[in-house]
């Protein structure tokens, strides 16, 4: 706080005018909070559960790793050889007729090496109640395409000059691994191969597939049977035979789920089919010649993924996290989170959800009465999932189930290659699991900062890494937990009710619930706080108020909901508060100024998010809000409390 700036003026400047961090406010305060704790964890020596143990052990032996490479170049091609069934970029004679593309395929897919497709398994958006597959572009492709172009700055990269730039990337990776293994082929033709590797990698990432493509919730609807991949327009012998494939790698997997050819999947990508599709045709009319180029660029996917996934993998608490995360999670929880914690979460979130009701939805008057009525249904059947999943909590013998295949092995290369193993399982059997809303399965990570709402599952999710200070105090500053948590809820619970809220009903399916006339108001309404964060814009510091806008209605609906809740909780309890050098601010005002400091920062700005920077995440909702405006004594008309207000 900062008493030399009129709070009516720049109220941001004024509540964090003398901040000293340098990082993110509060939030940042916490996160760096967290990642002192999760070491932490990891140093203890009293786990007596067997699972914990071994997440204990997998850091350590990370820990000791000399280098940023889990495995020497001997052991990474004699994996891969074992995957491919001895084939190899490196050696001088190979026979392809003893390839067998299948055989590779179930092997690489069941080390969750990722080769044509991306094969995930979530709920179904269309029924509520299974899972499904969904089978979409390889995140590694888009990875390559978008970030040569982010970071390069071109527009229109060609098929040549990418892989140009990727054969400088991989020539001395692959140029060290021939020299390590004494393999019998020479440079000249390894490098022959390798980018004949890359050349396809990069026709399967360019295709017809538009760049920076997100999928949307109509993407996600979007569905085919596996008996439509041996049918017109699909012309490849390797999509005919898609099934097949499928159900041998579940049955090596162990997973009890059988697909037919009337088994319905996800397929959001419905351009990048027809590209593998056409690739793959010419591939097989290629005949051998197509076939080696095929099994040589599966030999760089396999190198591809063990470089991306292990070499700079971060800190030995990323790998840990990614190995066992609800088993993390449970340790986080037990340790730093005090045990009445959650259920004080709970009753603060039922009292931001009556704030959402009173001073976001009945005073929303571009909704008419039926979309209100919908609306208010539908916050009545939001799930809540609060701190970490209870199930887990109480029953440590389901964790020890969940990561049975993660083992400890002589060196950390083996280990990882038992996650991979583990990852690839855990992600199938939800085939043959109900898609409860209330999955106990989620959220997997409770330390991340990471609050949403799920609008395809009607819910609400606050990781218990929230449940702590200087966001949440579970024995008293009842006034923070209103500011900054309570703001989050009400931000999270805002969003069931947006653009993309407004397209799924009270159980999660798809329903579009807003009237004509609710949407024609929107429409019109939406440009107001377009142009008001539009205008807030300076040439040093910019606002893309249409970009932002879903995020800057659930920024203003949720100060709105955490402010009336705190209102009422004044009024209830009779609260009173004076904190050491603040003595001359009142509850209210000290409500608002607590709130800012969650977004204070020395780089305020955010470019090329969803959000807005920092500074108009405080701006925007106060000058919008006449309580805060109230709460200050800002005149109408002075800069905090504009004569216009957006929303």
């Amino acid at each position: 706080m900062d008493d030399t700036i009129d709070p009516c003026t720049d109220f941001y400047a004024y509540a964090c005018g003398r901040w000293n961090v340098s990082d993110q406010g509060q939030a940042g305060v916490l996160k760096a909070k967290i990642s002192v704790q999760l070491p932490e964890l990891f140093d203890n020596g009293n786990y007596t559960n067997p699972t914990e143990k071994k997440a204990t052990n997998i850091y350590k032996q990370c820990i000791r790793q000399a280098d940023d490479r889990p495995f020497d170049d001997r052991s990474l091609v004699r994996a891969i050889d074992a995957l491919l069934g001895g084939w190899s970029l490196l050696k001088r004679h190979r026979s392809v007729s003893a390839f067998r593309l299948d055989d590779a395929l179930v092997r690489l897919q069941l080390n969750n090496i990722v080769t044509f497709g991306s094969l995930s398994v979530s709920r179904n958006v269309l029924s509520g109640n299974e899972n499904i597959l969904f089978f979409s572009k390889p995140y590694r492709l888009k990875w390559l395409w978008e970030m040569d172009a982010l970071i390069n700055g071109h527009g229109n990269l060609t098929v040549s000059n990418l892989t140009a730039q990727l054969m400088n990337k991989w020539t001395p990776i692959v140029q060290r691994l021939l020299k390590a293994t004494n393999a019998s082929a020479n440079w000249s033709t390894v490098k022959n191969r390798l980018e004949k590797a890359i050349r396809l990698d990069v026709r399967l990432a360019v295709g017809r597939i538009e760049i920076g493509t997100v999928w949307t919730y109509k993407d996600l609807q979007k569905r085919l049977t596996f008996g439509d991949l041996s049918r017109p327009p699909y012309r490849s012998q390797f999509l005919a035979s898609f099934l097949s494939l499928f159900n041998t790698m579940l049955k090596a997997s162990s997973v009890k789920f059988q697909a037919t050819p009337t088994t319905t999947f996800g397929a959001p990508g419905l351009e990048y089919l027809m590209t593998l599709d056409q690739m793959m045709s010419q591939l097989e009319w290629d005949g051998d010649a197509g076939q080696t180029a095929l099994a040589d660029w599966l030999w760089w996917t396999a190198v591809y993924h063990y470089h991306l996934s292990y070499r700079g993998k971060g800190t030995c608490v990323r790998l840990v996290k990614a190995a066992m995360p609800l088993a993390v999670s449970r340790m986080f929880f037990k340790t730093y989170i005090p045990s009445n914690a959650v259920e004080k979460a709970k009753v603060l979130t039922s009292e931001i959800a009556n704030g959402v009701r009173d001073a976001v939805l009945l005073k929303a008057a571009w909704m008419d009465r039926a979309t209100q009525n919908a609306a208010l249904d539908k916050l009545n059947h939001t799930l809540r999932m609060i701190g970490y999943p209870e199930e887990f909590l109480h029953n440590s013998t389901l964790i020890d189930e969940l990561y049975a295949k993660v083992q400890v092995e002589v060196s950390l290369f083996g280990t990882l290659r038992t996650i991979d193993r583990s990852n690839g399982w855990i992600n199938l059997r939800k085939l043959s699991h109900t898609a409860a809303r209330d999955d106990p399965f989620y959220p997997t990570d409770v330390t991340l900062l990471s609050a949403e709402m799920l609008p395809e599952f009607n819910r609400i999710v606050i990781p218990a890494a929230y449940l702590q200070p200087p966001m949440f105090y579970a024995s008293d500053m009842d006034i923070i937990n209103y500011a900054r948590l309570g703001y989050i809820i009400g931000h999270e619970f805002t969003h069931g009710f947006d653009i993309v809220g407004k397209e799924f009903g009270n159980d999660g399916k798809p329903f579009s619930w807003w009237t004509n006339v609710t949407q024609n108001n929107y429409n019109t309404r939406k440009h107001t706080l377009v142009n008001f964060y539009n205008n807030m814009s300076t040439k040093t510091d910019s606002v893309d108020g249409l970009q932002t806008l879903d995020e800057n209605i659930a920024d203003n609906g949720g100060y709105r909901a955490a402010y009336l809740a705190f209102h009422n909780f004044m009024r209830r309890t009779r609260f009173h508060i004076k904190l050491p050098g603040l003595e001359s601010i009142n509850e209210e005002q000290l409500f608002w100024l607590i709130g800012a400091q969650t977004y204070c920062s020395r780089h305020p700005t955010s470019l090329g998010t969803m959000h807005a920077p920092n500074r108009y995440r405080v701006m925007g909702p106060y000058m919008n809000n006449v309580d805060f405006s109230s709460a200050y004594n800002c005149s109408l008309g002075s800069p905090m409390n504009p004569w216009i207000k957006a929303w």
